[in-house]
């Protein structure tokens, strides 16, 4: 959703609940869950919970539903909190069958599972401010896919407001999460999710929650890291394109145009007239307009179908396919390419970094390396096999292929040190202390290019894209060339595709994987290291930039590194599906 229209969507939610009666409701001050995730892929998970109680919406019980638990199941719930008329928390009765239509007094003290345990239940025992603990396990919880093991869950979908909430999920003593085995993304709110020094992950709104804002986690960990018991009836690309479809990682915020102050303006006027009327009918009539404008505004622009006809004039049509990488072609400039022909958002920058970082391996100038270290985190490490220095010229003028490659080794050389073996949390020490310099590279990036270019390299630059994506269908071993099938690596990273090509090529020519250096730095296990450090850099880069040339909060990477949360998406995900008071 573009910016116009979040701030429209606000503006109406504002002016209408202002002429809203206000009206009392239990609400949730805060809300702290804990999972603690074992070898077998099960969880023991516990909630704490701080409610103000009002009877207007909790009559004699608080649930919390998990539904399309699928082959997962509660167990062993334990709970302790308030209970009228005694001090501090108490231990809880847990009753194996749950009676709904229990009296309030009858359910104070005793929680219990209801509706085929799906359903978490107790009773509150009065009303007002108290605190509740549970406990319980959740089996299954990751499960074993075809390439990674994972899982997709809501923990948090209540139908109140929750003020203050948190996620911390706990790996077992003798389990390790890093970036380097672990991706991580969360969706339905707006916030953070971030690793933090105990090696635990840690989703934070930065918002209240509740009411259709959820915190669901999706978490990919490489194989070895958990032994699952319970195999996934799907495959992981299918869960994982089920949870980003509608998201909004890799999502640039729209540019203002000319119809979206006019829009604005028009609402703000309108709103302000409806406003003097107070009344019911107002609050109606804001809502049919605010629909009728955005509707008829994308009617009348016919800015979809003016796109096709321009991708059709250009020859983007669909069976097209383009086998070279054209030696003019620029990095920088196709990015605005794809960005001027794409639908609805731009093209991210971050495949641009990435990109350049396999060209750079291409080259030789960069590897992965062992060295530094003798852990399990050891494979995040870069080497500076070929330090530079770039010119003064360039670095105030990135144009080329040649000039972005550059620019970067040198970026990486500097945070490096002496031993030319980088780390991640290096680069992001050293861009935080020379802001100057990652700045001219995001500035780069954001160029833009002219028609000619666009008219003579959007039909095969997108025609490549199509190659890239049905590679195993085109029998092209017998092209066989180290340089060209590099090449073909570095702008599957520009479109996304690494993954799907490093696996076509092994099954099209497995002795590529011995004939190139950059196969053998981006083999099956390193294909998320690279995307880490795209993404590694990119945030760095971004944060020592001003904060208008930097993303929002809710536009990161689709990688799996970004520390953000995404407020939408998050589909075909387990667990919550309501809950509060009753």
């Amino acid at each position: 959703m573009g910016k116009p229209i979040r701030i429209l969507l606000f503006l109406m939610v504002t002016v209408v609940g202002g002429w809203m009666t206000t009206c009392q409701a239990s609400t949730v001050k805060r809300l702290d869950i804990f999972v603690w995730l074992e070898q077998n892929g099960a969880a023991v998970i516990q909630e704490r919970w701080l409610i103000d109680l009002d009877d207007s919406d909790a009559k004699t019980e608080w649930y919390l539903s998990h539904k399309q638990l699928g082959k997962m199941q509660i167990t062993d719930l334990q709970m302790e909190g308030y209970i009228p008329d005694m001090e501090g928390l108490q231990p809880f009765e847990t009753l194996e069958k749950w009676n709904v239509d229990a009296s309030r007094k009858e359910k104070a003290g005793k929680c219990g599972l209801n509706n085929n345990g799906t359903e978490i239940c107790w009773g509150f025992g009065d009303y007002g401010l108290h605190e509740y603990v549970l406990t319980y396990r959740l089996t299954h919880l990751i499960q074993s896919y075809d390439t990674n093991d994972g899982f997709n869950h809501c923990f948090v979908d209540v139908n109140c407001k929750v003020e203050q909430a948190q996620v911390t999920i706990i790996p077992d003593e003798d389990i390790s999460l890093s970036e380097a085995n672990t991706r991580r993304w969360a969706f339905g709110y707006e916030g953070t999710i971030v690793f933090n020094e105990d090696s635990c992950i840690v989703a934070t709104p930065s918002e209240a929650i509740g009411n259709g804002k959820r915190i669901i986690i999706m978490l990919e960990f490489d194989k070895g890291v958990f032994e699952p018991d319970t195999q996934a009836d799907m495959t992981w690309a299918e869960r994982k394109q089920k949870a980003l479809d509608g998201a909004d990682y890799d999502d640039e915020e729209d540019d203002w145009g000319f119809w979206d102050w006019v829009l604005l303006i028009v609402v703000i006027l309108l709103g302000l007239g409806l406003y003097a009327m107070s009344s019911f009918f107002a609050d109606i009539f804001l809502l049919l307009l605010i629909w009728v404008l955005q509707g008829t505004w994308w009617v009348v622009s016919l800015a979809p179908l003016r796109k096709w006809l321009r991708r059709r004039r250009l020859g983007i049509v669909s069976g097209y396919y383009y086998r070279n990488v054209k030696p003019e072609w620029s990095l920088i400039k196709n990015r605005a390419l794809v960005s001027e022909l794409n639908y609805v958002k731009d093209m991210p920058k971050e495949p641009v970094i990435g990109a350049a970082l396999l060209k750079l391996m291409a080259r030789g100038d960069i590897a992965v390396t062992m060295e530094g270290g003798g852990t399990k985190d050891a494979t995040n490490l870069l080497k500076i096999v070929h330090p530079t220095q770039p010119s003064q010229e360039m670095s105030s003028s990135i144009q080329s292929d040649e000039d972005l490659c550059t620019f970067v080794l040198y970026m990486l050389t500097e945070a490096a040190g002496e031993d030319r073996v980088l780390q991640p949390k290096e680069f992001s020490t050293w861009a935080k202390k020379h802001r100057t310099t990652p700045r001219k590279l995001l500035n780069a990036l954001d160029k833009d290019v002219d028609k000619t270019y666009i008219e003579q390299n959007a039909a095969s630059l997108f025609g490549l894209k199509a190659f890239l994506k049905d590679f195993t269908l085109q029998n092209e071993r017998h092209m066989m060339e180290v340089k060209l099938w590099d090449q073909y690596m570095v702008y599957a990273q520009f479109f996304g595709l690494t993954k799907q090509v490093m696996r076509d090529m092994k099954k099209v020519c497995p002795e590529y994987l011995q004939m190139s250096s950059l196969a053998q730095n981006v083999n099956v296990s390193q294909v998320d290291f690279t995307y880490m450090w795209t993404d590694t850099i990119y945030d760095a880069v971004a944060s020592s930039a001003p904060v208008s040339s930097s993303r929002s909060s809710s536009s990161h990477s689709s990688s799996g590194f970004s520390s953000f949360s995404s407020h939408s998406g998050g589909g075909g995900y387990s667990g919550g599906g309501g809950g509060g008071g009753r």
